[in-house]
């Protein structure tokens, strides 16, 4: 780690962008993610018909999705995205919730605060 960086951090400062001294992963700097990136375009070399790698696993996995279920479902919740579940009580009616409180005044926070009302609390400790 370059001495400058390390004073950055010990200021508080975040990443600059265009800052070389800033701390954070530098740009150019080759990760994993990218690497299979570029690789996911290049032959594959274990098969035969000479796809890519991103054709040849693509069709493994829709192969495997036709006798697993887990990854059928993986499958179609990365192209279509996850279903919504929508959550109720019982017989699909809203959740009903039962607060109780002991004074008025708590009473009346707790209003405010279910019906979306700012809350200033003064607590102070003794």
């Amino acid at each position: 780690m370059h001495p400058n960086s390390l004073a950055n951090l010990e200021k508080g400062k975040q990443f600059q962008k265009g800052n070389k001294l800033s701390p954070g992963r530098p740009r150019n700097e080759l990760s994993l993610t990218n690497l299979a990136r570029e690789k996911l375009d290049e032959v594959c070399l274990y098969d035969p018909e000479g796809r890519t790698w991103k054709e040849y696993l693509v069709d493994r996995w829709l192969a495997h999705s036709l006798v697993n279920v887990t990854y059928f479902r993986e499958l179609t919740e990365r192209l279509e995205g996850k279903v919504l579940q929508p959550i109720g009580g019982e017989n699909g009616e809203p959740i009903k919730y039962e607060i109780s409180v002991k004074d008025t005044e708590t009473r009346q926070l707790t209003d405010r605060i279910i019906k979306g009302g700012s809350v200033v609390s003064n607590i102070s400790l003794s």
